[in-house]
């Protein structure tokens, strides 16, 4: 079943390459439309407003995920009242980012995906929210039990932050990679087997001392910049190859 999966995904993409968009020429037919329903006093299509549409995305969604991600973030910010949260917060953002973009991912795994711009769901727009709230939802968990460790046993508020800022970020542009190229969209494994070695190699990093020295600290901030330029990067790349749409049915 996979040859076939892969057969008739090459055949798409031979296809793909051949197909020029015009985007003039799309707008002009749009025009035309609007045209001829105003002439039959027909109404056009009403396009629901932003509240609307979240308002949509959450009724619709798979809130299991979301459950396990609210959990496993309550957990975090109880960690951050805890001593030991300098040692273990790498790992933590680490596996945080790797959840993440599993969030988002669960969206494929659940097929729901094949029905993007078939009949109601929009594809682009459910990823799109998946992605801002299961981001938004790590970060703000990261950032409190940062800041209640901070404040409890006296840290550098600032120098801890970016500690945890740049292993979420580059984990979240591992696993967009795997993503980007399908298999992560096909099958949960990759996925977990990614989060699991990014936590393990920000546990590593996190045991060699000359990394956390002030010296050090240009660096950290160089490589958070960097990553968060990848990560764009790729979501540009990652939303680029769901508008052309997901083989449907192909299982």
């Amino acid at each position: 079943m996979g040859e076939k999966y892969g057969d008739i995904k090459e055949l798409f993409d031979k296809n793909d390459k051949r197909v020029i968009i015009d985007n003039c020429q799309k707008q002009e037919t749009l025009k035309n439309v609007k045209r001829n329903l105003k002439t039959k006093n027909q109404p056009a299509l009403m396009t629901g407003s932003y509240w609307q549409i979240m308002k949509y995305q959450i009724c619709y969604m798979d809130k299991t995920i979301l459950i396990v991600h609210l959990t496993v973030c309550m957990g975090v910010v109880f960690l951050g009242t805890g001593q030991q949260w300098g040692q273990i917060s790498m790992i933590i953002s680490g596996a945080l980012g790797a959840l993440s973009l599993l969030e988002v991912g669960n969206l494929f795994f659940s097929r729901m995906a094949e029905l993007g711009d078939s009949c109601y769901f929009n594809v682009r727009q459910l990823t799109a929210f998946q992605m801002v709230y299961s981001g938004v939802i790590s970060l703000v968990a990261l950032l409190a039990a940062t800041l209640f460790s901070s404040l409890k046993y006296q840290l550098d508020i600032m120098k801890t932050s970016l500690y945890i800022l740049v292993p979420f970020v580059f984990t979240e542009c591992i696993c967009m990679t795997v993503m980007i190229t399908g298999i992560g969209r096909r099958n949960l494994l990759p996925l977990i087997a990614v989060g699991i070695f990014s936590a393990l190699f920000w546990g590593v990093l996190s045991l060699i001392p000359n990394l956390y020295e002030a010296s050090a600290l240009a660096l950290w901030g160089v490589a958070l910049i960097v990553g968060i330029g990848i990560l764009t990067i790729q979501s540009r790349r990652f939303f680029s190859a769901l508008d052309k749409g997901e083989i449907v049915c192909a299982d």
